[in-house]
């Protein structure tokens, strides 16, 4: 009986070239894509502030604080073209350094001491040192507040979807207007879910959150003919805001939360591409922050921007971090619509984590083809003892500040001070969204203190 052959090394060979021009085919696939897609996106690191006008706006904001338990936050305008920033504490004649950093955001840790703090511009071309301001700073005591995860609690009911405006909700905001009634505005067209025809947002009005029934759909706004995602509206003063995207961020405003102005484009290119789905909180008097969703080189990630007037804004780190082990990263980036809100001396950030990784996920999804359909309806939540950093999310095994993951997309957390109730939203574009079918949905949230081993 002949013996077997056994594989010559031709054949091992013809195998490794096999390899290597499959490894090169799909390397090339990923660059071109990714070049493909940032190549129309534009970035400044001045995003809203003119570079001239940088000393003067320093002059004026000096340095703002905010603090918490543990911690003080020092935020001041910057020029990282131009100058670094040294931050000393001391008195008198004797002043040391403690941080050396580019942008206008300082975190101070408790060990750091209360005292005064001074700021100096340190010029990047002669060395020249220049005081921006000084300022005392109180970090109050640090205090170990329970540590909460948020938890869907009830079904899923129907809160709105529109019939003359479009046929669905995806991202959305809610909030309410001068008369004290609740209002949704968000994305939508008559596609089933084409992002490139969302250039318009779907609104409607109900006078109880939860409504009786389903929000009644009214006159859709910020129409110019240009894409228009994820709007987000704020209320200070007397004057509504609301800030949309994506690839910048345009603003308008109502004196009433239901008329809007004219649109103002407040920053014409963010300081990371892939800038989209704003949301902002006001953390102190004359001080806000802006989330959003971004990508780095290549891994996503949560970009915060600070302002001190609603106009100019400026980036100054990145809220949360992705690397090695986190399971998405796309060309587009996968960590969007952030939302921050404060509960029991806490922060908590969310986002839904969706687009995959590799480049046939972007080539797919123009031919309405999603891979994976439930990971459309994966939410993260990270915790913090203060509204600058979460942390990393390097997957489930690597993830020191995630506390709930959630089976809802795009959602809004709203607390109705009436029922001392919170409430979550899911919503999605009709084709591949499976807890809905294209309507926005409304279900109870409960807070559930977490276990000691699981902090």
């Amino acid at each position: 009986m002949p013996k077997k052959k056994k594989p010559g090394p031709n054949i091992w060979w013809r195998l490794f070239i096999s390899l290597e021009i499959i490894i090169a085919v799909w390397l090339i696939c990923e660059v071109v894509l990714r070049i493909v897609v940032e190549m129309p996106l534009q970035t400044d690191f001045y995003s809203s502030i003119p570079p001239q006008a940088v000393l003067q706006r320093q002059a004026e904001v000096g340095i703002r604080t905010t603090q918490g338990p543990g911690w003080a936050h020092l935020g001041w305008i910057a020029d990282p073209a131009g100058e670094t920033y040294v931050i000393e504490t001391g008195e008198g004649a004797l002043w040391y350094p403690v941080h050396t950093v580019e942008y206008g955001s300082c975190l101070l840790r408790e060990s750091e001491g209360s005292g005064s703090y001074r700021v100096l511009a340190v010029s990047k071309n002669t060395g020249k040192k220049r005081l921006i301001s000084k300022v005392d700073v109180h970090i109050p005591e640090s205090t170990t507040p329970p540590v909460y995860r948020p938890v869907i609690a009830g079904e899923w009911q129907r809160l709105f979807q529109p019939i003359d405006s479009g046929y669905y909700v995806n991202d959305h905001a809610i909030y309410r207007d001068a008369g004290g009634r609740w209002r949704l505005a968000g994305i939508t067209s008559k596609t089933d879910g084409d992002y490139n025809q969302e250039k318009y947002f779907a609104t409607a009005v109900s006078q109880d959150m939860p409504p009786a029934g389903v929000m009644q759909e009214s006159v859709p706004i910020a129409d110019f003919s240009e894409l228009a995602w994820a709007p987000h509206v704020i209320s200070e003063q007397g004057t509504w805001h609301m800030f949309w995207s994506p690839h910048r961020l345009e603003h308008m405003t109502s004196k009433d939360g239901v008329s809007w102005g004219s649109r103002d484009t407040v920053m014409p290119a963010p300081y990371h591409k892939f800038f989209r789905d704003g949301m902002v909180i006001k953390v102190a008097g004359g001080q806000w922050l802006l989330y959003t969703t971004a990508r780095g080189l290549f891994f996503s990630q949560v970009d915060v921007y600070q302002s001190f007037d609603l106009t100019y804004w400026q980036y100054i780190g990145t809220a949360l971090l992705t690397g090695w082990g986190s399971e998405r990263n796309s060309p587009f980036a996968s960590t969007e619509s952030p939302f921050v809100m404060e509960y029991k001396g806490r922060y908590y950030l969310s986002v839904t984590y969706n687009n995959d990784t590799f480049f046939w996920n972007g080539l797919l999804l123009p031919f309405k083809i999603w891979l994976g359909r439930e990971s459309y309806n994966d939410t993260l939540v990270f915790s913090s003892d203060n509204p600058y950093d979460f942390g990393s999310y390097k997957g489930n095994g690597d993830a020191p500040t995630l506390v709930a993951r959630l089976r809802t997309h795009a959602p809004e957390y709203i607390y109705v001070p009436e029922k001392d109730a919170w409430y979550i939203t899911t919503c999605g574009w009709p084709w591949i969204a499976s807890l809905t079918a294209g309507e926005v949905a409304i279900a109870s949230l409960q807070w559930e203190a977490l276990p000691q081993s699981e902090k």
